[in-house]
């Protein structure tokens, strides 16, 4: 790969293309080269177009990301603007690591109701969405467990150290991830609700897909 990208560097061009070239490294070699791309490009100033699957490696190499789903652009933004403001779940989705949770939600009279986490929200919603279904986007960074709840099982408990994962099925059978750090998590088997601010809560339409701004 250094080689590679040496041969390149060597001819001085205006624009480098870049296709996947790290996903057939270890994990190790692959952040190592991470950093060293980042470090080129600021180094020369040349234009670099890069693709990747790796949401990790747009977010974190890019000045600006161009999501492409089935050859259409989904949306265009610097990497901070796609992750708070998305304009459809598919982006939504894709932007974040652990992917944003996606649940089943109605809009009922200003507010939205979310079945699996057995609470209502209340928003300023149009009168035109009153009753129909809607998806409910809720990242797993935003959302506390309440050890005081029974909404919800702990199912799988996953702990990478300073953070830790908790993945959690609702009684309908919805699986929500939520992420923890600190010394007190929770344990598989054990029964917990959820809080959140009403503003991390994201919505959007169950046919088209597309986000609902209140």
């Amino acid at each position: 790969q250094r080689v590679s990208i040496g041969r390149a560097i060597v001819r001085g061009p205006e624009v480098f293309l870049f296709d996947e070239p790290l996903s057939n490294l270890d994990a190790e070699l692959r952040v190592e080269m991470r950093v060293e791309i980042a470090r080129l490009h600021k180094e020369i100033g040349a234009t670099m177009i890069y693709v990747t699957h790796d949401q990790v490696e747009a977010m974190t190499l890019a000045d600006k990301i161009v999501v492409l789903r089935l050859g259409h652009i989904e949306q265009v933004g610097a990497p901070m603007d796609l992750y708070r403001d998305p304009d459809n779940k598919f982006v939504a989705g894709f932007i974040g690591s652990p992917a944003m949770n996606f649940m089943d939600g109605t809009i009922g009279d200003n507010a939205v109701e979310i079945a699996a986490l057995k609470t209502s929200v209340p928003m300023d919603i149009a009168p035109a969405y009153k009753g129909k279904p809607v998806s409910v986007g809720l990242r797993p960074e935003h959302l506390v467990i309440d050890p005081a709840g029974d909404a919800l099982r702990v199912d799988l408990t996953e702990s990478l150290g300073g953070v830790s994962y908790a993945y959690l099925m609702s009684e309908n059978g919805e699986r929500i991830v939520v992420e923890e750090r600190g010394d007190d998590r929770v344990s598989e088997g054990q029964m917990v609700g959820l809080t959140f601010e009403p503003r991390r809560v994201y919505l959007f339409d169950a046919e088209t897909e597309a986000r609902i701004r209140t």
